[in-house]
């Protein structure tokens, strides 16, 4: 059988802009456990039914809120500057199928610090659900995708230059997850400050008041850009997550 080859896939487009902007930034990653017992009492209570990336998403909105500094857009140059987001705005990304194409496609949860769970989930449907055509939440993708790739790099780079606008378009963090399937961890690349990878969960053991017990648990990595954080504070905002996930109360 002899080699085919043929030009890069339009729906691939938009991952290999978004590749070639990542590798500008500075990755280093953290990772730790969560106890998703509380999580799956509170999917149990809620009236509608809500993803454990949802309750991932609100929490660490939540946590954001307090670290002004994890909300920063950097743009690199001669003379870095680093502008601030008022607002957070998460980034999920989604696995979907374009003219026989799997690839990656993102949404954006606007002011997730305003939503509660219900509204999060909500959101998250909209682009769940949703096919890439011209018509629904992807629509602008595939516009873009249509283009020509020095056209559509050009677009690409042209959009981000704004540091508000690249917050608007890619989120203050983004969420990656795996948990459909049986992997344990993820470690995704950004463009952004932050991002988050939610792995499987499945049972495993966990020491509670010195005892042994066996509990639902998932790998949490979260990655950030060393050039606007330093680790200590990327452990705090990690530590603040897992917190935040493993004590889940519904309001």
């Amino acid at each position: 059988m002899s080699a085919v080859t043929a030009p890069l896939p339009a729906a691939r487009k938009q991952t290999l802009v978004f590749l070639e902007d990542a590798r500008r930034t500075s990755h280093v990653y953290l990772m730790t456990e969560v106890d998703a017992t509380a999580l799956k009492a509170a999917r149990t209570r809620a009236a509608t039914p809500v993803s454990y990336v949802s309750y991932v998403v609100k929490a660490t909105a939540e946590v954001l809120a307090d670290y002004p500094d994890a909300r920063a857009v950097i743009l690199g140059g001669r003379s870095p500057k680093l502008t601030t987001s008022p607002e957070v705005h998460a980034k999920v990304l989604f696995d979907k199928t374009v003219e026989g194409q799997r690839c990656v496609v993102s949404g954006i949860v606007r002011d997730v610090q305003a939503l509660d769970v219900t509204a999060v989930q909500s959101a998250i449907d909209l682009y769940k659900t949703a096919d890439v055509d011209d018509q629904g939440p992807f629509a602008n993708i595939k516009r873009l995708q249509r283009l020509p790739l020095p056209a559509f790099r050009a677009v690409y780079r042209t959009m981000m230059r704004n540091p508000v606008r690249r917050a608007a378009l890619q989120g203050t963090f983004a969420v990656t997850s795996i948990g459909h399937e049986q992997v344990g961890a993820i470690l995704p690349l950004i463009t952004g400050t932050l991002g988050l990878g939610v792995g499987h969960i499945a049972d495993a053991p966990v020491v509670r008041d010195g005892a042994v017990a066996v509990a639902p648990v998932f790998t949490l990595s979260l990655v950030f850009d060393h050039r606007v954080l330093d680790g200590a504070m990327a452990a705090e905002i990690l530590a603040g997550i897992k917190n935040r996930l493993d004590n889940w109360e519904l309001a």
